[in-house]
């Protein structure tokens, strides 16, 4: 690539994990307001916060880089909005579940994305902001038990999944520059095996 195309991608890929981050940072505000428990509001809220300094880190990637972070960010806006008005979950757990699934599926893309570009600082950035192991910690106990909870959740999982991981494919196939050299179906293979991976560490079924 150019040094114009190079900085062009930079610029894409900073916008993403920007929009990503603060999208992450709403939806673990959303979950706190609903926790049915104190201590699992205190912890979205803890995790909302991180998701927040992340999102300053990368403010400051971009000053660095003379990039103008919020202009970078609105070729991005509102391409979760056709996936959470197709998901909206009606119980705690459907809530919990779906952003495990869905942080982490968008988690491992960016990271996957940024590794692709040669951006290995910005991938090892990358993460959850604890919200995966949290969510296997508190969950576990109660999926290894409740067979008709399992089952439930096994069903809504894979829809969530399932659209979320079509997302993710659509922008990869739809924005090549963002993957590199990378092959993008082996890119997706990676992304689904660790969904099934994520799931299966809670008794779920992908």
């Amino acid at each position: 690539m150019t040094e114009n195309q190079d900085a062009t991608v930079l610029s894409q890929l900073l916008g993403l994990s920007a929009y990503a981050t603060i999208s992450a940072q709403a939806r673990l505000a959303k979950d706190a307001d609903q926790a049915p428990k104190s201590f699992e509001h205190v912890a979205m809220a803890r995790m909302s916060g991180q998701a927040w300094r992340a999102f300053e880190k990368l403010q400051e990637r971009a000053e660095a880089e003379n990039i103008d972070i919020i202009r970078a960010i609105e070729p991005y806006e509102g391409i979760l909005d056709d996936l959470d008005a197709r998901t909206r979950p009606t119980t705690w757990w459907e809530r919990l579940t779906k952003t495990y699934v869905g942080v982490g599926i968008f988690t491992d893309a960016l990271e996957a994305i940024a590794n692709a570009v040669g951006e290995s600082e910005l991938a090892e950035a990358v993460n959850d902001f604890g919200h995966g192991d949290w969510v296997r910690e508190r969950l576990e106990p109660y999926t290894a038990d409740d067979e008709q909870l399992r089952a439930r959740l096994s069903l809504w999982t894979r829809r969530v999944g399932g659209e979320a991981l079509g997302l993710v494919r659509a922008f990869t196939f739809t924005n090549p520059a963002l993957v590199g050299q990378s092959d993008p179906d082996e890119v997706m293979e990676s992304l689904s095996l660790a969904h099934k991976e994520r799931l299966k560490a809670v008794h779920l079924d992908a």
